[in-house]
C-alpha cells in the first residue's frame, strides 16, 4: 500500500496534512506526583487523545456531513472515519507520532458505502474516491504543538495545535487544524478547512492513572471537497461527528467492522507493522 498524505490527498481528492508551529494555551491540572500548579503536559494530552506507550490506539468518529448554500443547509452524506496511531517519548520532551487514516463516506441512514454520489446543488453524479491515508509521521512538542515537515502537507503549511480546558471533573482537550490548500487544478477553487476534535475524559481517573474513557466531537467547517465538482457554487460544508477513541479494533461499532471486512483492504489486520516510525 502507497504511502498518501490525508490532506494532500484532499487537495486532489479528498483530504491534505501536515503542520506547523503554534502556541497552545496550557491547563493547570494536579497529578499524583506533581504539584497542584505543574502545567498539564504532552504526556497527560497523549493519554487523553491516545496512548503514550507505544501502542495503538484508534480514534472513531460517525457524523453528517452538510453543505450551505445561502440559507439553504443539505445533509449530503455520513463520514465514518479511524485515526489508527502510535505515539513514543522523545528525548526532548515531545512525542514521535504516526497516524493512518481510514474513511468511508456512506449514505445518510444504512451507512452504506457511496461509490458514486448525485449532488443535490448541481444534480451531478461524480465518483466518490476512497479514503486511505497514510501512514503519516509528525512531532508533539511539550508546548503542545504538532509539527511535520511540508512534504506531508503537500507544501502547504497550516497550524496543528491541542487546547486543554477543565471545569470539575470534566476535562477537554481540542485538537485544531487550519489551512488553505491551493488550487488543484485550473478551475477548481483552493480547499480551505477548520477542524476540531474535543476529547472530554475524566479529570480525576487521569489524575489517579486509571484508564481513561475518552468521548470525542468532531466540528469542522471546510470549503467543497474537489471531487463533489460544484462548478463555482459559493458556499461551505460543515461535519458534526461523535465517536471515542479505543485501543482494540474489537471495539469498534458495527458499521465499522462490516465497512473494515469489506473494503478495508486488510488495514487492521497489522497495525502494529503498519504505522511504524521513522527511524
Amino acid at each position: 500500500m502507497g504511502s498518501v498524505n490525508r490532506r494532500a490527498a484532499l487537495a486532489g481528492m479528498v483530504g491534505v496534512v501536515g503542520a506547523t508551529a503554534l502556541s497552545a494555551t496550557q491547563q493547570v491540572l494536579p497529578e499524583k506526583g506533581r504539584s497542584d500548579d505543574a502545567p498539564f503536559g504532552v504526556t497527560d494530552v497523549l493519554r487523553v487523545i491516545g496512548r503514550s506507550d507505544g501502542a495503538v490506539a484508534i480514534r472513531w468518529t460517525d457524523g453528517v456531513l452538510t453543505g450551505h448554500v445561502d440559507a439553504k443547509s443539505v445533509p449530503l452524506c455520513r463520514v465514518l472515519s479511524q485515526i489508527f496511531s502510535r505515539h513514543r517519548p522523545r528525548a526532548d520532551g515531545g512525542f514521535d507520532t504516526v497516524v493512518f487514516e481510514l474513511a468511508y463516506f456512506t449514505d445518510l441512514d444504512r451507512r452504506e458505502l457511496l461509490e458514486t454520489w448525485t449532488n443535490p446543488f448541481t444534480g451531478k453524479t461524480v465518483a466518490v474516491p476512497k479514503t486511505m491515508l497514510g501512514p503519516t509521521p509528525y512531532v508533539i512538542t511539550p508546548a503542545l504543538q504538532a509539527v511535520r515537515e511540508l512534504r506531508y502537507s503537500g507544501g502547504a503549511p497550516f497550524t496543528h495545535r491541542f487546547l486543554v480546558e477543565s471545569a470539575q471533573d470534566d476535562l477537554w482537550v481540542t485538537e485544531s487544524l487550519d489551512s488553505v490548500m491551493p488550487a488543484p487544478a485550473p478551475g477548481i477553487p483552493p480547499f480551505g478547512f477548520h477542524e476540531n476534535f474535543t476529547y472530554r475524559t475524566s479529570r480525576t481517573a487521569l489524575h489517579e492513572h486509571r484508564p481513561l474513557d475518552t468521548l470525542v466531537q468532531k466540528h469542522n467547517v471546510l470549503s467543497w471537497r474537489p471531487w463533489m465538482m460544484m462548478q463555482g457554487i459559493a458556499g461551505i460544508t460543515t461535519t458534526r461527528a461523535y465517536g471515542r477513541v479505543i485501543d482494540d479494533p474489537a471495539r469498534l461499532p458495527e458499521a465499522f467492522k462490516r465497512l473494515n471486512a469489506q473494503h478495508g483492504q486488510g488495514v487492521t489486520d497489522d497495525l502494529q507493522g503498519l504505522l511504524k516510525f521513522e527511524a
